[in-house]
């Protein structure tokens, strides 16, 4: 072994032997920023006007009644954000809340889960450097939904794993298999990540011998017994649960021959590994550049071997999902699941960087970045059309709203081709039921009086939705029809059109 890491290890034992007061007074103050932040975030998102972001509109709409399954996506977020709408009315407070509270937990669960691996102010450092990931940072913060709550379930599930480790009891598998089954409640990509985990585990000897006994049969009965219920859905519902994800993997590469996608989807990953790491790459390098003669790899540590082998299975299934040529594009926060850890791991995998200073400094940064992203949402509102931009907020849906009342004011029921129009008109009108053109197409759901048929107007309107509307419900009788042209808001530049047609339902 070196000097230099002789000098390097010496340093991080006197670090770790700090005063437990500081480090302790360290944590607390860091858990006041934590709390005081989030509660910053729900009073400045309660407050925002504006339209909402595809996501959020999405739960809006899927929250009408509580379902085993939704969709391309599992239900467990939206019961959450049914018993907050039921608990507080359909109104901004309850719609950022079950997301303040998850990712709250989620930036506690990562101190809870690093802490016995790194030490309280790596573990820190940590925690604070999730903010630095602008998956995590901002998109949480801004459109996220169930990809927030999946964050804080891989969290607690990874924090289970380690808890494990140290003391494998029954209970401790019991409580493992909960959150595994919870997690593939929250998106299907948790997963990627169990797969992750689980094959870190069988390459290292040491893990392997701890966790792989009969007791994991526990942990895989309760995770399949809390799955089961969205498990039984989904097997009897394929074509919904998978199609839509699908198609979104497959955009742009629709006509292309089978190398060229794989070729697409090759020079993809790069990208959005780019993309996702760049900017906590970049503080990490600058704040950690005084120690860069002492940073040394720990080969020797189980836990640097568990990281590396997660990420390369990781690696693998992404080569193979490439392979198949069915990826269009690959999304940035596909790589949540898949390298939220990496904080952690680079405290474990070099331990030299564990000393106070820089902890505090990149924990510091990481409260930078969040005060910006946090000032960022409202001031978006009124910078984006200075620099000839829209974002989803500009959308006169609040309008929209009121000239459906006028149109058809006896409806109670809007159907549309836009979950971010059903979302966003039941949430200006939370006493409109919505439902969406492709469902009622596909289920036939019954309607009953005056409906809406609200299109955005384009040379689709007339060729396309409507005819699948009367298609699925010949008998409609229309009533009135309109060309509704409203002007974006907040000093957006332009207009956006929608069609509105009044029927009466048989």
């Amino acid at each position: 072994m070196s000097a230099e890491n002789d000098a390097a290890i010496r340093h991080t034992a006197h670090a770790q032997e700090a005063p437990p007061v500081r480090r302790d007074a360290d944590a607390w103050r860091a858990l006041a920023f934590l709390l005081a932040y989030f509660v910053a975030y729900v009073l400045v998102r309660s407050l925002m006007p504006g339209a909402l972001d595809r996501d959020e509109a999405e739960i809006i709409h899927l929250t009408q009644e509580l379902q085993l399954g939704n969709g391309t996506q599992p239900p467990l977020y939206a019961w959450l954000q049914w018993l907050a709408f039921h608990g507080f009315g359909l109104a901004r407070f309850s719609l950022v809340l079950p997301k303040a509270l998850a990712l709250v937990a989620t930036y506690v669960l990562m101190y809870r889960l690093a802490r016995p691996l790194v030490g309280r102010d790596a573990a820190l450092a940590a925690a604070a450097s999730l903010a630095l990931f602008p998956q995590i940072g901002w998109e949480a913060l801004r459109i996220q939904t169930h990809s927030v709550l999946l964050t804080t379930l891989a969290c607690a599930t990874l924090g289970c794993y380690v808890a494990l480790l140290k003391k494998p009891d029954l209970p401790r598998y019991a409580l493992l298999g909960i959150v595994c089954g919870l997690g593939m409640q929250s998106k299907y990509n948790f997963g990627v990540f169990l797969l992750g985990v689980g094959c870190a585990s069988l390459l290292v000897r040491e893990h392997r011998q701890v966790v792989w006994n009969r007791k994991l049969w526990i942990t895989a009965l309760l995770g399949l017994l809390v799955f089961l219920p969205h498990g039984v859905w989904m097997l009897n519902n394929m074509d919904a649960a998978f199609t839509g994800t699908v198609r979104k993997m497959q955009a742009g590469n629709e006509g292309m021959a089978y190398l060229a996608r794989v070729g697409t989807g090759l020079l993809q990953v790069p990208a959005t590994l780019f993309s996702f790491l760049a900017l906590p790459a970049c503080i990490y390098v600058a704040l950690c550049w005084p120690l860069r003669g002492q940073i040394v790899f720990d080969r020797t540590s189980p836990a640097s071997r568990f990281f590396l082998a997660s990420y390369a299975t990781f690696g693998v299934l992404l080569l193979v999902l490439v392979l198949t040529g069915e990826v269009g594009v690959i999304k940035e926060r596909w790589m949540i699941p898949l390298l939220f850890t990496l904080p952690v791991a680079v405290f474990v995998m070099f331990p030299a960087l564990r000393t106070p200073g820089v902890c505090r400094r990149i924990r510091y940064a990481a409260y930078i970045a969040a005060l910006l992203f946090l000032a960022l949402l409202p001031a978006r509102l009124w910078l984006a059309p200075a620099f000839g931009k829209v974002v989803s907020p500009h959308q006169p849906y609040a309008q929209l709203a009121e000239a459906i009342g006028r149109h058809c004011p006896a409806a109670q029921t809007v159907v549309t081709e836009s979950v971010v129009s059903a979302g966003n008109l039941r949430f200006a009108r939370p006493e409109l039921r919505t439902v969406l053109l492709d469902d009622a197409v596909r289920e036939h759901p019954r309607l009953a009086g005056p409906v809406v048929l609200v299109t955005h107007r384009d040379r689709d309107s007339d060729a396309i939705w409507r005819p699948m509307f009367l298609a699925a419900y010949p008998d409609a009788r229309s009533l009135r029809q309109e060309q509704v042209r409203l002007a974006r808001r907040f000093g957006s530049p332009g207009v956006m059109g929608f069609e509105v047609g009044c029927y009466m339902m048989k």
